[in-house]
């Protein structure tokens, strides 16, 4: 859903509200305190903003269909936190903060903070994938800065690869389906078991790696196919070059929109673009994205 579609659907707080009740309660509220049905809505009161409120005649709670969710306790209008996912799961290479606060005149903290919880939000969702099939592996490197081939001391001070001191993130990606990727604990043998072993129904698939030598902790346990890429890239159906894609767009995201990750909110980035992907055959992200955070 582009954005005009969303200021059409949702022009005023009290439609988003009455969108957010239909999904999350279809008619039929209950206390999310108690869970009794016992529920009175209160009169709107427009001039405070407070619209929707219900009151609970067992616990005596009043709430709104808001809480415990993505925009529990906001004050900033909910169009707006509609029109951010909009520009936030349409956007291939990302969007920052700056270009939000731009787009929907707010002030830059503001539009940070709606931001990190549109991404935990996402995170939240990725915990249940389990790829199968056939499945590529790989790592990634993330941050530091742009190295440039023909100078010999850049190359030596911004090395590429597993001698680079860039933050390192893991992934898996199910040929034609999901991806599954997060910022690696170590690059050991055991560490790279242990995340397989988590992401991956072992038993029902093929793993395509490059020649890190770690891989071959997976041997016993499943099938294992390896390129090297110091000969070639593709061998028939022996490849990683589909988890290369999913890098160049985790990537272009870091080098074209955001230009650097602290290192305590880089998984937030990482969640956001697997959740992207992982949603990129739907022709509408935006009304998962809802009715999945509601």
């Amino acid at each position: 859903m582009n954005l005009i579609d969303v200021m059409e659907r949702f022009p005023d707080q009290e439609t988003c509200i009455s969108f957010l009740e239909h999904v999350r309660w279809n008619g039929n509220p209950k206390c999310p305190h108690c869970e009794s049905r016992k529920l009175k809505r209160r009169e709107h009161e427009t001039e405070t903003g407070r619209i929707g409120r219900w009151n609970c005649q067992d616990c005596k709670a009043t709430f709104r269909v808001l809480h415990g969710t993505l925009f529990h306790g906001t004050k900033i209008p909910l169009q707006k936190w509609f029109l951010a996912i909009s520009l936030i799961v349409n956007a291939k290479k990302s969007i920052s903060s700056y270009q939000l606060q731009r787009d929907l005149n707010l002030n830059q903290k503001t539009a940070w903070f709606m931001r990190v919880r549109i991404q935990a939000e996402m995170a939240t969702k990725q915990g249940s994938i389990l790829l199968k099939g056939i499945i590529e592996a790989d790592e990634a490197y993330i941050g530091g800065k742009p190295r440039h081939e023909n100078k010999k001391e850049d190359r030596i001070s911004h090395p590429r690869g597993r001698g680079t001191t860039q933050t390192a993130v893991i992934g898996a990606v199910e040929r034609g389906g999901q991806v599954v990727a997060e910022i690696a604990k170590g690059l050991t043998g055991r560490d790279i078991y242990d995340f397989i072993r988590r992401v991956v129904n072992v038993k029902e698939s093929e793993l395509m790696t490059d020649e890190y030598h770690a891989y071959r902790t997976l041997a016993s346990d499943m099938k294992h196919n390896v390129i090297n890429h110091s000969e070639q890239y593709v061998e028939g159906d022996t490849h990683t070059n589909t988890i290369e894609g999913f890098w160049s767009l985790l990537k272009r995201a870091w080098y074209g929109t955001h230009h650097h990750y602290t290192t305590d909110f880089t998984p937030l980035y990482v969640a956001e673009r697997c959740y992207v992907y992982n949603n990129r055959h739907r022709d509408n992200i935006f009304w998962k994205f809802l009715r999945d955070s509601i």
